[in-house]
């Protein structure tokens, strides 16, 4: 009887894992796999684009292309939220394309936030359009910041150090 249960557990759980399709599964690739797993990307891998980052804060990813517009990483991301209760009013993230106007290292920090006092850290801060960053910082699965992109430490350090060179690398984001 005990044989026959662990069969039958196991004849579902392949026929379940058959049904799940590729498209959901890109989301669980994890990002030191990227290389490897691109095709799983909820990015294309190729786009007309050149030297741009693309951040969808609806799919809570980004993704960065390199001078010929292949795809050449991809990761979590997190942006801002609709209501943020200490500015009371809401907080999203700006949307559009925009040029990478100043970066800075591991010791970057807000000048705003927290309200009246700043330093929130924002480690490897890339600046696109006024006060708005692209950093590292914890990434939880939801918008969650006043405005800003948020990607993993390692996924910032990258960015900052391999791939973003201001005045010329653009970001692209939507919801």
């Amino acid at each position: 009887m005990l044989n026959r249960n662990i069969v039958l557990g196991v004849i579902w759980t392949i026929t379940m894992l058959a049904f799940i399709s590729p498209a959901n599964a890109r989301y669980y690739s994890h990002p030191d796999n990227q290389k490897r797993n691109s095709h799983y990307a909820p990015f294309p891998a190729k786009i007309s684009n050149s030297n741009i980052v693309k951040v969808d804060l609806g799919k809570r990813a980004w993704a960065a292309y390199d001078s010929q517009g292949n795809l050449v990483r991809w990761g979590r991301a997190s942006g801002g939220k609709n209501y943020c209760p200490d500015i009371r009013r809401g907080c999203r993230t700006i949307t559009g394309t925009f040029t990478f106007y100043n970066k800075k290292g591991p010791g970057c920090k807000s000048s705003r936030f927290p309200v009246g006092r700043g330093g929130a850290p924002m480690p490897y801060c890339m600046h696109f359009k006024g006060g708005y960053a692209l950093h590292g910082g914890n990434v939880p699965n939801y918008n969650a910041s006043h405005g800003c992109v948020r990607v993993p430490y390692a996924d910032a350090q990258w960015l900052n150090q391999n791939f973003v060179r201001v005045g010329s690398t653009r970001v692209s984001i939507h919801y």
